[in-house]
């Protein structure tokens, strides 16, 4: 589901979410005082909040009432407000701190998102997908880490790029190696 599809009580919470968490994916405020300053009562807050929740737009932190907006709904207010990575944009670079930051991990979860969906046209072979899908699969285990290391997606996006120059797969390509500094 998108923002568009959302109801207009939604898109707002939502919008409000994300600004009392400054978009970040780790930062945690009540849902009830997201609904509050935009008028509504707890037992709306709570609804909206857990349609929100349900959708994987935002997620639950704590039992009482303690959520944070997730990637994918970032993602999804960073488009309404024209902040989105389309495939022809060039993505962020990574840093050299060693732990990754929120923008950083969208932007490898966003170039990564595109290689998953772009994986069956590569017309690769047994083992270079095989290989591909492993390092696919240790980043989104680093993503999904409350202190994703940079050093391994980075490894892991120098492999990716080595599979992708054996194909020839220059859109991606060039996104990745944006994220490498490249």
């Amino acid at each position: 589901m998108t923002m568009s599809e959302l109801d207009e009580s939604g898109q707002q919470y939502l919008i409000q979410l994300f600004e009392q968490t400054n978009g970040d994916t780790a930062a945690q405020v009540s849902m009830y005082d997201v609904g509050e300053d935009l008028g509504m009562d707890h037992d709306t807050s709570a609804r909206v909040a857990e349609t929100l929740i349900g959708l994987q737009l935002a997620e639950i932190r704590t039992l009482s009432g303690g959520i944070g907006i997730s990637a994918e709904g970032a993602a999804e207010v960073k488009g309404l407000m024209g902040g989105a990575l389309s495939t022809g944009d060039t993505p962020g670079q990574l840093s050299n701190q060693p732990i990754m930051d929120a923008p950083s991990c969208q932007a490898v979860e966003q170039v990564t998102d595109a290689l998953k969906s772009q994986t069956g046209n590569l017309g690769l072979d047994f083992d270079g997908l095989s290989e591909l899908m492993a390092d696919l699969k240790t980043v989104d285990a680093q993503l999904s880490s409350a202190r994703p290391k940079t050093a391994i997606i980075r490894e892991c996006l120098r492999s990716i790029t080595d599979v992708l120059e054996g194909v020839g797969n220059s859109d991606t390509l060039r996104m990745v190696k944006a994220l490498l500094g490249e």
